[in-house]
């Protein structure tokens, strides 16, 4: 991986982390410490999402490869130790507390759930350790008022309105059917689909929630989905439950009705579990893989050699999290003006070109269609036609 990624400064905005000033100074004294810079990467290792903490693993060691190889952050090394989420909220908390208690760590790059994120996010706001989110879209991430916190993805809210949009304009699609993981990634999209497809003059003629990491079995979903003349299937949920609807919808004989997706899709196990039933699908994803960038190409030719895998947004977004630290601490960034400094910042990454507003959402991002052609996952090029959505801005 180059080291090409490009960082500038816009205006610094005021801090504010003051709420958690007592906490905040062990931070401090950890920052100030010789020796290495410990970040905690907080993600799923294990159940059924564990290919994200996979991939942020994978991007936190690309990342830590340039770092190593320009100098690190004034001759100091950053390392980082990972800490296993599960992908459950409850383990999360668990983890978030384990982080803070440490007294170790300068900031947290994760969690990738949003469920997760939720959970683990009072903890870390009262101690006011930074954390540099990734993957975690539901829009509460960054509405419940924190203001240590900064996040990669595109908001749920925004990219539900897209999904339907691109089903609509861009399929001809007037029936969608919403399959939702019944948790708040899953359910966040889903009541935000159902505001853009009304918006759209669209029906929604089904809706099937499920439990993540407990439900397999999609065939009564399927069932409801054909009975009620759906012509397009809306999939909010990760890889896992999404390879296995498309293939038990395809066991079931449906084999015709277009597929529309999230970027959680974005992973070969998605194509593996579907057993050929992927082919087709439309994926909107946070970035685009095949952008023609000197610094995406890069990362992508990389992380092929490395692991011989299509690098997921959680990757790319871990590694590019990573390099703005190094950016940002190598302009004399301290863990009290970190969150701060980034959202005065303009950075660009293996995943694009990142700003930041006050809240902490990123701005100014559009999605990639990507879809799956004789297995493997290309870019088709195409834009998503937003008519009708200006009603909801």
């Amino acid at each position: 991986m180059s080291n090409t990624s490009k960082f500038s400064r816009r205006t610094i905005l005021k801090s504010g982390v003051g709420s958690a000033a007592a906490t905040m100074l062990l931070t401090q004294r950890i920052w100030a410490q010789e020796g290495d810079i410990k970040i905690a990467l907080a993600a799923p290792m294990t159940g059924d999402s564990a290919s994200f903490g996979l991939n942020a693993q994978r991007g936190a060691d690309a990342a830590i490869k340039v770092i190593e190889a320009t100098g690190g952050i004034g001759g100091r090394a950053i390392t980082y130790d990972v800490f296993d989420d599960m992908g459950q909220p409850r383990e999360a908390a668990s983890v978030a507390r384990r982080i803070v208690d440490s007294g170790e760590y300068v900031a947290v790059v994760g969690h990738v759930n949003s469920s997760c994120t939720l959970a683990a996010m009072p903890i870390y706001a009262e101690a006011g350790i930074p954390v540099l989110c990734g993957s975690s879209s539901n829009s509460q991430v960054t509405e419940n008022g924190w203001e240590n916190i900064i996040r990669m993805t595109i908001r749920g809210d925004y990219g539900a309105q897209q999904y339907s949009a691109y089903a609509v304009n861009n399929l001809g699609k007037r029936n969608l059917a919403i399959l939702f993981a019944n948790d708040d990634y899953g359910r966040g999209l889903r009541d935000e689909m159902v505001i853009a497809a009304e918006a759209l003059d669209a029906n929604i003629v089904a809706e099937g929630g499920f439990t993540p990491n407990v439900d397999r079995d999609f065939s009564s979903i399927i069932s409801t989905f054909k009975a009620a003349g759906a012509d397009v299937f809306m999939l909010n949920c990760n890889y896992t439950e999404g390879g296995l609807f498309m293939g038990q919808a395809q066991a079931q004989g449906v084999t015709d009705i277009p597929v529309v997706g999230p970027d959680s899709l974005l992973y070969n196990e998605f194509i593996e579990l579907s057993q050929g039933a992927a082919e087709g699908a439309s994926i909107l994803a946070a970035y685009d893989p095949y952008a023609e960038n000197e610094t995406t190409q890069a990362f992508m030719s990389q992380f092929a050699e490395d692991y011989d895998a299509l690098p997921s947004q959680v990757a790319v977004f871990t590694s590019d999290l990573l390099l703005l630290m190094q950016a940002l601490m190598g302009e004399d960034s301290t863990a009290e003006t970190l969150i701060a400094d980034a959202k005065a910042s303009t950075f660009e990454g293996a995943g694009g070109t990142y700003n930041w507003d006050a809240k902490g959402d990123v701005m100014n991002r559009t999605f990639a269609v990507i879809t799956v052609e004789d297995g493997s996952f290309r870019s088709t090029g195409e834009s998503v036609d937003e008519t009708g959505l200006d009603v909801l801005r």
